[in-house]
């Protein structure tokens, strides 16, 4: 009997070493997802902290495992390495992504730089056109708009007609005109002081017409085009000479400072 209990003693010993050194499962689990953190570029540095205690607990998990501890420690600081290496991803994922918006903002703010600079670029380019077309049709900018005076358009007396070589210069204007589509025009229409009162307002109001239709004519939008007949009033020159009431009947074209803003009443 004590030879049989001799013999079974080793084999016993055996069974129960083989036992204590069987993997543990959270242990491995633990190890996997502490490596796989590790090889993520940056989390050392974005979420140092919990690496290093997760890295702590999982040494701690595996010196209780070599030194054949009970396996509910070695599962106990398997599961805080596994917690550790979980935090430590998520916060490395949310620095990432707040870089990654921090980077998008400082695009946006660039973009939002360089569109303005092209904005302003635009906006001389297109004052110096402008300046430069307001030079060649003799154009004067102010509160109302910008007022053109029809120097070659010249009516004669008693007559809506224009005279010979206004189209050229209604040419010019309409082109002007369709460089800016988006602002409102005020065609004033103008007399001199002969003829009744009620006579020269319907007369002017018929020049003002007579204008807008060879713009129309010349490719502008009728709907952009307002006129209006003021007879004898605002002349430009004495009326008391031939020369004088010459320079009276005339139009005057007032354009919009900007896209969309009205023209002022005078």
């Amino acid at each position: 009997m004590n030879i049989k209990f001799i013999l079974i003693l080793p084999i016993l010993f055996l069974l129960i070493s083989c036992a204590s050194n069987l993997p543990n499962q959270q242990l491995s689990e633990a190890e996997r997802n502490y490596e796989s953190a590790r090889l993520i570029d940056g989390i050392q540095n974005s979420a140092a902290q919990r690496m290093g205690a997760a890295k702590e607990a999982l040494d701690k998990a595996n010196k209780l495992q070599e030194d054949n501890k009970p396996k509910h420690l070695v599962d106990h600081f398997a599961l805080i390495s596994i917690k550790n290496t979980e935090i430590a991803k998520a916060r490395h994922q949310l620095k990432q992504t707040e870089k990654e918006t921090e980077q998008a903002k400082e695009k946006r703010q660039q973009l939002l730089l360089e569109n303005r600079t092209n904005e302003l670029r635009d906006a001389r380019m297109e004052a110096m056109q402008l300046a430069s077309q307001l030079d060649a049709l003799k154009a004067e900018q102010t509160e109302r708009g910008i007022i053109m005076t029809l120097e070659n358009i010249i009516f004669a007396f008693n007559s809506a007609m224009l005279q010979p070589g206004g189209e050229m210069t209604v040419s010019r204007i309409a082109k002007y005109l369709n460089d800016y589509p988006n602002r409102s025009v005020l065609i004033e229409g103008f007399t001199d002081n002969i003829g009744s009162e009620e006579y020269n307002l319907k007369l002017s109001k018929q020049r003002a017409e007579s204008v807008q239709q060879a713009l129309i004519r010349h490719g502008v939008s009728p709907r952009r085009i307002n006129t209006v007949g003021l007879g004898e009033a605002y002349p430009v020159a004495p009326n008391t000479t031939e020369a004088g009431r010459q320079q009276n009947r005339r139009v005057e074209i007032v354009v919009a400072n900007e896209d969309g803003k009205p023209i002022l009443s005078r």
